[in-house]
């Protein structure tokens, strides 16, 4: 699967495996939209075993837009999200321990 699957009724975006520049792009439109009730949604990344720095950019922005809206987002990343968000020097911005959620 190339794309992230939305699952709208349930409000958790399923992120793909490799988020690159052309994927993290097309999940600009299920982002917008998670935050149109703005009840919340959580951001699932386990599968995802790349990532580069537009993907956690995006990633970054969504966590930005709920803090100002008031909505709640959650991420959870997978040890491969964790590692890139440590390379770039993220983790802290986005408030990860360190603890993946694949195994």
């Amino acid at each position: 699967m190339t794309r992230a699957k939305h699952a709208e009724a349930t409000g958790i975006i399923v992120l793909p495996p490799i988020m690159d520049r052309t994927i993290s792009g097309t999940l600009v439109s299920p982002i917008k939209a998670a935050f149109v009730d703005n009840s919340g949604f959580v951001i699932e990344g386990r599968d995802v075993t790349r990532i580069g720095q537009c993907g956690l950019q995006l990633l970054l922005s969504a966590l930005s837009t709920g803090r100002m809206r008031g909505s709640s987002v959650t991420i959870h990343p997978s040890q491969a999200m964790l590692r890139a968000a440590e390379i770039a020097g993220l983790e802290a911005a986005f408030g990860w321990s360190g603890d993946g959620h694949d195994q």
